[in-house]
């Protein structure tokens, strides 16, 4: 029985809708992506992280190159992006997202110090070579393996991955929701 070798896409593209904040600090559509992602990749046996700044998207995929395929057919149709750009596809040896679907990673000061190192003031992945490309790939990667699970919001751009264990993210967010009710009760 042979192995299918592993691939990594890493892609740009741009959204159709402008972000609007909803009360959980998150734009409809991007926890609408979020939630898709999750499912769907994890059907595909898909990882990787996906990066939204300044109206764009920066996704890397790892998989099996016929699940990436596939994704990437209907990320084509699908109406929430456009100008849909490879900026890397390649054979890997192994997965650098370990069990990640999608992910929730904390890495704001990072990207704004990289782009910081290549003179770019707003998050733009269309003006990325394939130093960079490889090098944002690599932050989210370390994000990854801090084990980061968090999420970050500042109006222009955010960081999305999965939770490793959905039920410990329910509970979290139930426990807060109760510390809530009671501050605002007293």
């Amino acid at each position: 029985m042979s192995t299918q070798p592993l691939y990594r896409l890493t892609y740009a593209s741009r959204s159709t809708f402008k972000p609007f904040l909803n009360e959980g600090g998150v734009d409809g559509n991007i926890a609408q992506i979020l939630n898709t992602a999750r499912e769907s990749n994890k059907k595909a046996g898909l990882v990787g992280a996906l990066y939204y700044g300044n109206g764009c998207f920066f996704q890397c995929l790892e998989g099996k190159k016929e699940q990436i395929d596939l994704l990437f057919g209907k990320l084509l149709k699908d109406s929430r992006h456009q100008d849909l750009k490879i900026l890397s596809y390649q054979p890997i040896v192994s997965s650098g997202f370990s069990s990640w679907e999608m992910k929730y990673a904390t890495i704001d000061n990072e990207v704004r110090s990289f782009l910081r190192q290549y003179g770019i003031t707003k998050f733009d992945p269309y003006k990325f070579n394939d130093q960079m490309t490889a090098n944002l790939v690599e932050m989210l990667q370390k994000a990854d393996e801090a084990n980061q699970e968090d999420i970050w919001v500042d109006g222009n751009s955010m960081a999305l991955a999965s939770y490793q264990n959905t039920n410990l993210m329910m509970i979290a967010i139930a426990s807060i929701l109760v510390v809530l009710m009671l501050v605002y009760l007293l």
